[in-house]
């Protein structure tokens, strides 16, 4: 579901890349990794079901977005585990973690992330990689607890005022998502979608992060997203380069909201990418 949010074309070294394609079949073959089972974490506010695969000395942290459990990123994560530890986790109320009480405003969402790669036993510094409302939240972190963070690489990011602007500037789409919110949404999404500006008026965006940062965004528009709501995306997707003081916007050409089902590899070449300037 293309809840929220979801230039220049992408590099040379991403345009040469080949896209992977999740096969229908249900049967691995013996080559593949087999699925690594989830363990649980249990933190004071929260239990939450995660994955921890791979091996080396910088861990990889992916964070999904709004409606999105960690399998969103299954044909992404084996290929990043070849050089680092890799986490992915549902966040309360999805998959198989629990529903909490907590508040879901994105700084408690970091605070817990924070807590769950202690108990999980993974120590900084991170790479992040969000997309969607869970770039906004990856943002935060690394706002939060820079020292923590040694990369960011974020997915058609939801923008901090994107709700407000939407409102405003896109009210058409802004209907049909208020009617996408009433009908469809669970509780979960409903308690994410309601308090994602929560808590960011005491996050500072007037600097640009001081972390190496990558920012890949969509080539496709569904129809419904066609025109107000698209030119405001693209105008947000100008100030998140700025807020993360990345070189260049990265239009993943032929992707869609969905960039790491549509094109992985070049989630994988961006993790790359970010590690090497770090």
């Amino acid at each position: 579901m293309q809840h929220l949010s979801a230039v220049r074309p992408a590099r040379a070294i991403f345009l040469g890349s080949v896209a992977l394609l999740l096969s229908g079949c249900s049967m691995l073959p013996s080559s593949a990794p087999r699925p690594v089972p989830p363990a649980s974490a249990t933190l004071p506010d929260a239990t939450i079901a995660y994955t921890v695969t791979g091996q080396g000395a910088l861990p990889v942290v992916f964070q999904s977005g709004l409606g999105d459990g960690k399998d969103v990123w299954d044909s992404v994560l084996p290929e990043v585990a070849k050089n680092h530890r890799v986490l992915a986790y549902d966040r309360p109320g999805y998959g198989a973690s629990q529903k909490t009480a907590t508040p879901r405003d994105p700084c408690t969402i970091a605070a817990q992330q924070r807590a769950l790669l202690a108990q999980a036993g993974l120590k900084p510094p991170y790479i992040l990689v969000g997309q969607g409302l869970g770039g906004l939240y990856q943002y935060v972190y690394a706002r939060l607890y820079p020292q923590d963070v040694a990369g960011l690489i974020l997915l058609d990011p939801t923008h901090p005022q994107q709700w407000q602007r939407m409102q405003t500037d896109a009210t058409t789409y802004a209907v049909l998502l208020k009617t996408r919110r009433k009908l469809m949404f669970n509780s979960t999404e409903t308690a994410e979608f309601d308090a994602q500006s929560q808590c960011l008026q005491h996050i500072d965006m007037t600097t640009p992060l001081r972390t190496p940062a990558m920012l890949l965004v969509r080539d496709k528009f569904g129809i419904e997203e066609m025109g107000s709501y698209e030119t405001l995306v693209r105008a947000q997707e100008k100030d998140w380069q700025r807020l993360l003081g990345a070189p260049a916007i990265e239009r993943i050409t032929g992707a869609g909201y969905y960039i790491q089902k549509d094109n992985p590899v070049i989630v994988n070449e961006a993790v790359k990418m970010v590690v090497k300037k770090k």
